[in-house]
């Protein structure tokens, strides 16, 4: 899979960000590389997010507002303010990143890079 990023900026007024969501191919390996970079002079905290509701279930869809966000098992990840990396060893169905209020025009990349299931 290619890597896919995602941003998000803290607006004028200072309010929570969240970047768009990110889908994982079910039929990959479940391993998935994150990067998060931040801003210069980033004074936010972020906290990666994953769920494994998934709106377009066939059997069992969650409506997208009553999906279940939970924060990321790794602390390195959670309420953090420095360009960090992380993994997940298994595949969520969904993630996100939480940009929580700070200065106005603090900015977070963050890129996620899922195994391939052949090479490319």
């Amino acid at each position: 899979m290619r890597p896919i990023t995602v941003t998000a900026t803290i607006p004028g007024t200072p309010a929570t960000v969240y970047t768009p969501i990110v889908r994982f191919d079910d039929w990959a390996p479940g391993q998935i590389s994150i990067q998060v970079n931040v801003s210069s002079g980033f004074t936010s905290t972020y906290t990666v997010q994953s769920t494994l509701d998934d709106p377009d279930d066939p059997i069992n869809p969650v409506p997208v507002n009553d999906i279940t966000w939970v924060v990321i098992n790794d602390p390195y990840m959670v309420t953090a303010s420095t360009s960090r990396q992380s993994n997940f060893l298994f595949s969520p169905k969904f993630v996100r990143v939480v940009l929580s209020p700070g200065a106005a025009g603090d900015t977070i990349t963050a890129t996620f890079l899922q195994a391939s299931v052949t090479p490319l």
